[in-house]
């Protein structure tokens, strides 16, 4: 019997970055939640690029840099509402839509981000 692949493995690791990519110059550009981001998009682009690969299935490098993620914790600091949680989704599925990955994993992608974002509101 052989092991089911990994969500990271079948989508690949350039196809994560290039999402990545993607999504940040959707925020770069949204007036309401790039006003959450320092000047620099570069280290929260990053962030998320291990993030993604780690809980993804890929490497564990996210925890053993920042530690566990805790994403709900570590986005508290920011009022994050519906309208907030909307845009990131939309941004998310914007980049989601360019990706080439097959439509399975934008799919099992996709049900992950959208959880993950609902998550994240707090007011």
């Amino acid at each position: 019997m052989s092991q089911k692949r990994t969500l990271y493995e079948r989508i690949g690791e350039d196809n994560i970055l290039q999402l990545v990519d993607d999504f940040y110059a959707g925020i770069a550009e949204d007036d309401v939640l790039r006003k959450m981001y320092p000047e620099d998009l570069l280290p929260a682009k990053n962030r998320l690029k291990l993030f993604l690969i780690q809980v993804l299935g890929g490497r564990q490098t996210y925890t053993d840099e920042r530690g566990h993620p805790m994403l709900r914790r570590r986005h508290f600091q920011w009022q994050i509402g519906q309208e907030e949680a909307t845009r990131w989704l939309q941004h998310m599925y914007n980049a989601l839509e360019k990706a080439s990955f097959p439509e399975q994993q934008k799919d099992e992608y996709w049900d992950y981000v959208y959880k993950a974002a609902l998550h994240m509101i707090n007011k």
